[in-house]
């Protein structure tokens, strides 16, 4: 990763109008990376329209600076910083404005391409709100409680409460700086990683109807039609593969999400050191060694069986 934010600080200090935008299906990770430093860029004087193409989930709308998100681009923009995006593909916007302004990328996946003019990239970390966090630090952004919040929000998300392997002391160090400085740990625990909706709980009902398992491999899926039924508004998992994934005796984890216009969400997670980023690779996807996913074209039979087949393939080739 750049260590040197001179020419990031230069970029800001040179920019009225700032665009920050983060990707399609945005997680806890993505909306208080944007948000955090979106409310940063704001406070310090310049002009700040966070994008998000999806739209900003319900779950989310309790953060503070949420009512800010749209959806669409403003008319003109000075720099556009993507947050928590492995490539630009994934902000769902044209590749063609890439050549409009400078680019900033900020991001955590080891699979990033580095499509930005500046790229600051840190793979060992365990979510991008570290990496805005210490950009905030280092060039002496303002800060306050809601930004604090946000960049909380974050960790908790994405690390799933401290609980997944990439957690390091720094992670631990930057959450007890936020609840130092005021960051409402419990509360945004209650609402990131306990709280769902109803009719998220219909939904997650009706994928886990679906669950089978084969040896040390679980998977399940969920339709267009289960979300109709359960009357879910998101065109996510409702974080149902973090509960599938804590099903004991399990190395990889599988869930598989129908989508509009006939494509597949795919999301994996797996255990022992196995590399699941290898696979979404394959798919056209990316993430991390035990989280990852990718979006694929064909129907949900077709995409869970060539998906499986490859997944188990893979398993059985690392026992040999």
């Amino acid at each position: 990763m750049k260590t040197d934010f001179q020419e990031l600080k230069d970029l800001i200090n040179s920019s009225e109008m700032i665009v920050v935008v983060s990707h399609l299906r945005p997680d806890g990770d993505a909306v208080g990376s944007l948000l955090s430093l979106s409310l940063s860029l704001a406070s310090s004087g310049k002009t700040v329209n966070p994008i998000l193409v999806d739209g900003l989930p319900y779950r989310f709308e309790f953060l503070p600076g949420s009512d800010l998100v749209k959806k669409d681009l403003p008319a003109s923009w000075d720099l556009l910083i993507c947050v928590d995006c492995a490539d630009f593909e994934r902000t769902g916007l044209e590749k063609k404005i890439l050549q409009r302004t400078p680019v900033v990328n900020i991001d955590h996946h080891p699979t990033n391409t580095t499509f930005g003019n500046l790229n600051y990239v840190e793979p060992h970390a365990a979510a991008a709100v570290e990496i805005v966090y210490d950009i905030i630090r280092a060039l002496k952004l303002p800060e306050d409680r809601a930004i604090r919040n946000n960049l909380m929000a974050g960790l908790l998300a994405d690390t799933i409460g401290f609980r997944t392997s990439n957690v390091h002391p720094g992670t631990l160090r930057i959450a007890a700086d936020l609840l130092d400085q005021g960051a409402d740990l419990s509360e945004l625990y209650g609402y990131v990683l306990n709280q769902r909706t109803f009719s998220a709980a219909k939904y997650w009902g009706l994928g886990l109807e679906k669950v089978q398992q084969l040896g040390q491999l679980v998977w399940a899926s969920l339709t267009l039609a289960d979300r109709k039924v359960s009357g879910y508004s998101e065109n996510d998992d409702a974080d149902l593969i973090n509960f599938l994934s804590t099903i004991e005796d399990t190395n990889v984890t599988v869930l598989f999400i129908e989508q509009p216009n006939g494509k597949v969400k795919i999301s994996w997670r797996a255990r022992d050191g196995i590399d699941v980023a290898v696979l979404a690779k394959r798919f056209g996807g990316g993430g991390h060694k035990p989280a990852a996913g990718a979006m694929v074209d064909g129907s949900l039979l077709e995409v869970q069986d060539e998906v499986l087949s490859a997944t188990k393939a893979y398993i059985n080739a690392g026992r040999n």
